[in-house]
């Protein structure tokens, strides 16, 4: 199973850089098959987006690590079950037109999901693009909270917005897959897809 991270600091009391650096070698331990990270980056109300993935172990994906990564960003090593590492449109995060996400878990629908995203082409193999998609291109009638509904299996997510605002960081858990939120006496939170690596104990 995959491992998952976000943060979201406040006031700069912690170099998201550094911590990057060592959510993705913890993380390491749910998937060696790749990894990698998105940010929003800049000031106002629609920050740049940048993401970074390659096919290598998160402790090996430290020295790809833009000094400069922004305050709200999120993380992933991957075990590949589905979809080629070596063709990084599988890696995470996964770019669903804006939505920017990692996923730890398996969807079980994921054609039927694709199917129901009207004018969507699928870009991978992954399970997790369909639930990414579900979220920005499944009908507009179900509402936020019916479109996750339709997402079958066990899933943790969590995502940014490309075209949003500059501190927004979203995650839900669906069903079974593990999330784990700590804060910092200032605010500043952290996430991933279990204690340690959270805590470090």
């Amino acid at each position: 199973m995959c491992g998952i991270g976000a943060w979201q600091i406040v006031d700069r009391e912690i170099d998201p850089a550094k911590l990057a650096t060592i959510l993705l070698r913890r993380l390491s331990i749910r998937g060696r098959d790749a990894a990698g990270l998105a940010w929003h980056q800049g000031d106002g109300d629609k920050p740049e987006t940048y993401i970074n993935k390659a096919d290598v172990s998160g402790a090996q994906f430290g020295r790809f690590i833009d000094k400069q990564t922004g305050e709200t960003g999120i993380c992933h090593t991957r075990w590949a079950t589905q979809g080629d590492p070596a063709y990084n449109v599988n890696n995470h995060p996964i770019d669903v037109e804006g939505i920017v996400g990692v996923h730890n878990g398996h969807v079980s629908n994921d054609d039927q999901l694709i199917a129901m995203c009207k004018g969507y082409k699928r870009k991978g193999k992954v399970d997790s693009e369909a639930a990414f998609a579900m979220i920005a291109h499944g009908p507009r009638e179900l509402g936020f909270f019916g479109r996750l509904q339709q997402i079958k299996g066990s899933a943790a997510l969590m995502w940014i917005n490309a075209y949003g605002p500059n501190r927004f960081l979203h995650a839900v858990r669906l069903n079974g897959s593990p999330l784990v939120f700590g804060h910092t006496a200032k605010g500043s939170v952290i996430l991933a897809s279990t204690k340690y690596i959270v805590t470090g104990k």
